[in-house]
Parts: structure tokens; C-alpha cells; sequence
């Protein structure tokens, strides 16, 4: 590896930088093998307490995934979706406009009463029946959000075998006629915890973007109420602000 004396940065730094354009040029492309600390040393003529270190850095980067007793492998490219917040997005809309495939993982469908405080929140009756939804949205089988779903079944006979493996404004505009108006909606930074964690499989306390939106529909009724948690590191919010 050449190393230019002039650079005066410590070594592992320049190490990661030359690994990080061996992958650039693709000699390393996303899901190849890395070789051995030992072998790679060896082949960069670099200690290998450097080349560990320049590996910790890329691994905390993303750029790497290191897996136990397996070895060391170019991570594949993360999907970023961005959308502006003022607009009324389903899951599904954003991760194909991006060029993936969505899907939908761990389905749960379920009626049952509401208690005082989901009551308040969708300004309805205490012990109402409603229709609650959970489920996993994936980008090409990686899961980027995980929905919660509050649907008013006083508005509109919604069942629990209808096909919630699509995107559900679909479902509701689509087969239900009922067409969504605006949403409210409050955006409230949290941590992953054992569910999260499970959910989005990410590590404890990795930053989540909770949006949690109240949908009315062109008669000003709130017929759903949602809590979308958005990986961070798959999608960023922009607001167009003016004065």
C-alpha cells in the first residue's frame, strides 16, 4: 500500500482510507468475503494492530459487517428514503419510488376494546371495539419501519381477513371508498428497546423516528390513528418552511 510520507494522519486512518477505495473501485464489492486480519496485513504490509483498528472504525461506519467465527464482509447498500413531512406518504409509495420492493413481516390482526386513554385519543367511546394492526414494512426483505394501526370499524366494515400485506391507504381508498383528507401528525424521537430491537433488528438505544398521526378523512372524521417507527438510519424527514 502506498502510504505518502507528506500524510501525516495516523496510520490506521490512512489503512481505512485505502480500504474504502478498494471497495469504491469494487475489487471488494457489497457481501464479499474480507481476508483474514492475518492475510490482509500481510497484503496491506501493515501491522495488524492498525489494520484492527481502521476495521473497528469501518465497522462502526457500517461499511463492514464483522460476524463471529464466520469473517469480515462489505456491507451492502443501506436504503435511504427521503420524503418531505408535509406530504401524506404511504410506506409502500416510498420504498418503491426508491426502487425497492416493499413487503410486510410479522402480521398481526386483532379487534378489541379500547381503554380510556386510545379512547381520548381517537374520540371515540371507552370499550368501542376497533381493529388494531401490527406489522413489519420491509425494503427488499430488510425491515425499515414498524406500524401500529388504530382503524374505527364504526366508519367503515374493515375486517380482519382483508389483505394487510399491501399498503393500507391503498386498501382503504381502493376497496373501502374512503378517501384520506390530511393527517396530524407528531414526530417524536425514541430509543430501540426489547420490542424495537426485535422488530427492526437493531441494537438497544439506536435512534428511532416515531410519527405518530391522526388521519381524517373528507368528512373530518379520524378513522385511523397510527404509530409508525422509522428506522433512522433508512429515512430522513425534510419540512419546507417559508416566511
Amino acid at each position: 500500500m502506498e502510504i505518502l510520507k507528506q500524510d501525516k494522519r495516523p496510520l490506521y486512518l490512512k489503512i481505512k482510507e485505502h480500504i474504502e477505495n478498494l471497495i469504491d473501485q469494487e475489487i471488494y464489492e457489497a457481501g464479499d468475503k474480507l481476508p483474514s486480519e492475518t492475510a490482509f496485513a500481510k497484503e496491506l504490509d501493515v501491522s495488524r494492530a492498525s489494520l484492527r483498528e481502521a476495521l473497528r472504525v469501518l465497522e462502526k461506519e457500517g461499511k463492514i459487517i464483522k460476524s463471529q467465527g464466520v469473517g469480515t464482509f462489505v456491507s451492502k447498500p443501506i436504503p435511504r428514503f427521503k420524503r418531505g413531512i408535509e406530504e401524506l406518504f404511504s410506506v409502500s409509495d416510498t420504498i418503491k419510488n426508491e426502487g425497492f420492493t416493499p413487503g410486510t413481516k410479522a402480521l398481526e390482526v386483532k379487534k378489541e376494546k379500547v381503554d380510556k386513554k386510545l379512547a381520548l385519543k381517537m374520540n371515540i367511546k371507552e370499550d368501542q371495539e376497533i381493529l388494531k394492526l401490527q406489522r413489519v414494512r420491509t425494503a427488499d426483505d430488510k425491515p425499515v419501519v414498524f406500524c401500529i394501526d388504530y382503524l374505527n370499524t364504526n366508519l367503515f366494515p374493515i375486517a380482519v381477513d382483508d389483505d394487510f400485506n399491501h399498503s393500507l391507504f391503498d386498501l382503504l381508498e381502493n376497496k373501502y371508498k374512503l378517501k384520506i383528507k390530511y393527517a396530524v401528525t407528531e414526530i417524536i424521537p425514541v430509543t430501540a428497546k426489547e420490542k424495537l430491537m426485535q422488530k427492526l433488528d437493531v441494537k438497544k438505544d439506536t435512534p428511532i423516528l416515531l410519527l405518530e398521526q391522526m388521519h381524517y378523512d373528507e368528512q373530518e372524521r379520524l378513522f385511523l390513528y397510527s404509530k409508525n417507527y422509522f428506522r433512522s438510519d433508512q429515512f430522513q424527514f425534510k419540512v419546507l418552511r417559508s416566511r
